[in-house]
C-alpha cells in the first residue's frame, strides 16, 4: 500500500484549505478603503468645512478664478438640461484655486 498516508492526507486537507481559500477570498470585501468618500479639506471658512462640489462639468476641472466667478459672483439660475440649478453666491472673498477648499464629490 501506500508508505507515507499521513502525508498524503496532509497534502490533501492543505489542498482543500487553498481551494476554500481561492473561491471564498474575493467575495467583494474592500481591504483598501476609500480615502476621498471621508476626505476633508485642511482649511475651513469661518469654521467650516467648505460644501464638496457637484459633478457638473465646469466643476470637474479647476481652470481659473474667472471660471468660478461667472456662475457663483452672484446667486443664479442655472439649468443644465437636467433641471434649474442655482448657483449661490460665493460667501467669502476670492480665494486662489476653488479646488484647494472645495473637494470634488466622489
Amino acid at each position: 500500500m501506500i508508505e507515507n498516508k499521513s502525508l498524503i492526507y496532509g497534502l490533501v486537507i492543505i489542498s482543500g484549505f487553498i481551494l476554500v481559500w481561492l473561491i471564498y477570498a474575493d467575495q467583494g470585501v474592500d481591504t483598501k478603503p476609500d480615502l476621498t468618500e471621508n476626505e476633508t479639506p485642511l482649511i475651513l471658512v469661518d469654521g467650516k468645512v467648505p460644501p464638496k462640489l457637484s459633478d457638473l462639468p465646469a466643476h470637474l476641472q479647476y481652470i481659473d478664478e474667472a471660471t468660478c466667478l461667472q456662475c457663483h459672483a452672484t446667486e443664479r439660475k442655472m439649468n443644465f438640461g437636467s433641471g434649474p440649478l442655482i448657483a449661490k453666491k460665493m460667501p467669502h472673498e476670492f480665494r486662489e484655486n476653488c479646488a484647494s477648499c472645495h473637494l470634488l464629490e466622489k
